[in-house]
């Protein structure tokens, strides 16, 4: 613990300045999305008036607030401590996903998915109390994927997500694997696709616990996962925090056992090291593997 202060002191002024794992440039696109903003407080707890499984919406997201479309994917942001309009920043983000997904030739709608990604304080500058947040909004986005599959059960849907956005769709697969709900109707996320995932490399292994494991095989027609060794931050604020290795990073863990349905794509030569990078260089990847 004390190393990881003695660090993350030393490195403050450069990381309480950066939108460490959410950072986009601004965008003039108006793009539906789904909100849990506000809904949690600075130690991670249900703020008044918001329940476990509530989201709200713009108003215009398909098939829960318009009409039915044949394919949705939801693209959900990660971590931002940059300490200045972090929502929309994450709206920015959302809006560059659906220029590069589209631009790519996605001919699907795309949401967005923006939750409480700055809350927390501390050595760590809210970290953990963020992945906790990220870990409870799967429940919230599970409830948003049934609400979708229960109105329109012939809607394609697809989950994209950068960073610490991971672990809100993977807690979301897993939660969906409980959901007799969803799954006595055989639902399913049809693909997946998380970059520069800031989530343990052992996470989709059956060897680590196998719940995401089980719900991977179970719940996803495909998992794409794209992983970057040069990925700067992930190598360098992950590591040190977490002493461990991203999933974004080295895909799974060198011995672990992914589903059939998973695959690891490494786009080191594409993304560099920049982290914010993966929208503008793999879109067309991620696309290609829908």
């Amino acid at each position: 613990m004390a190393s990881r202060r003695r660090f993350l002191t030393a490195t403050a002024a450069a990381l309480s300045g950066a939108s460490v794992f959410g950072a986009a440039p601004a965008t003039a696109a108006s793009v539906p999305y789904v909100s849990t903003r506000d809904h949690f407080d600075g130690n991670g707890n249900l703020t008044s008036g918001h329940t476990a499984r509530g989201y709200d919406t713009s108003g215009d997201v398909p098939v829960v607030d318009t009409g039915r479309v044949s394919d949705l994917t939801v693209f959900v942001h990660g971590w931002d401590k940059n300490g200045s309009d972090p929502e929309q920043r994450a709206l920015d983000k959302i809006s560059k996903a659906d220029a590069e997904l589209t631009g790519s030739g996605y001919g699907g709608a795309v949401v967005g998915y923006t939750w409480d990604n700055d809350k927390g304080g501390g050595w760590d500058f809210g970290w953990d109390v963020s992945q906790g947040i990220a870990q409870q909004n799967g429940r919230k986005l599970a409830q948003f994927a049934l609400d979708v599959k229960q109105s329109s059960p012939g809607t394609t849907l697809r989950f994209v997500s950068h960073s610490l956005g991971a672990q809100v769709i993977f807690s979301t697969l897993r939660t969906l694997d409980g959901r007799s709900a969803w799954t006595s109707s055989g639902y399913t996320i049809e693909t997946m696709h998380p970059l520069g995932a800031a989530t343990d490399n052992e996470v989709p292994g059956k060897e680590e616990g196998r719940a995401t494991y089980d719900a991977i095989r179970n719940q996803a027609g495909v998992v794409h996962n794209y992983h970057n060794a040069a990925d700067d931050v992930l190598q360098w604020v992950y590591n040190t925090i977490e002493f461990d290795q991203a999933l974004g990073e080295t895909g799974v863990e060198s011995g672990d056992t992914p589903p059939a349905n998973y695959t690891d794509h490494d786009v080191e030569n594409q993304v560099g090291d920049d982290h914010s990078n993966y929208l503008n260089t793999v879109a067309d990847d991620v696309v290609g593997d829908m």
